[in-house]
């Protein structure tokens, strides 16, 4: 999700948590904003005027998955477009699409990944 709503330690901690869930999932070639792994390329859309960056990004059996830190936001517009085109790419690239949503967070998370048929892997972290 877009980093600037919310605070870097908070968004830092959660950060950490996804990367060692996914670790345990038998992921590898990380990609985070943290400061021991690479950032995920940016996604640029085709106006140059939409750029959205993954959270995590990282591989497993020739495919690339996606994973999304989700919490509530007031105008989800942006989110509901980069959730979209992360469900896309992980399609095309034999890949998942995992959101991991903290407390607090899952009715918000659940309901726009159903609303907007979003095929993606909801989990509690």
């Amino acid at each position: 999700m877009l980093q600037q709503t919310r605070s870097k330690t908070s968004y830092e901690e959660l950060l950490s948590s996804v990367i060692e869930n996914i670790k345990k999932q038998g992921y590898e070639n990380i990609r985070a904003d943290l400061s021991e792994y690479e950032s995920p390329y940016q996604l640029i859309g085709q106006t140059k005027d939409v750029n959205f960056t993954p959270d995590v990004t990282a591989t497993k059996n020739d495919g690339k998955a996606y994973f999304e830190i989700s919490t509530k936001v007031d105008n989800p517009n942006d989110l509901i477009n980069k959730w979209k085109l992360l469900e896309t790419l992980a399609t095309m690239k034999r890949g998942k699409f995992q959101i991991f949503v903290p407390h607090g967070h899952m009715k918000f998370t659940q309901e726009l990944v159903k609303d907007y048929n979003i095929n993606a892997e909801v989990r509690k972290i």
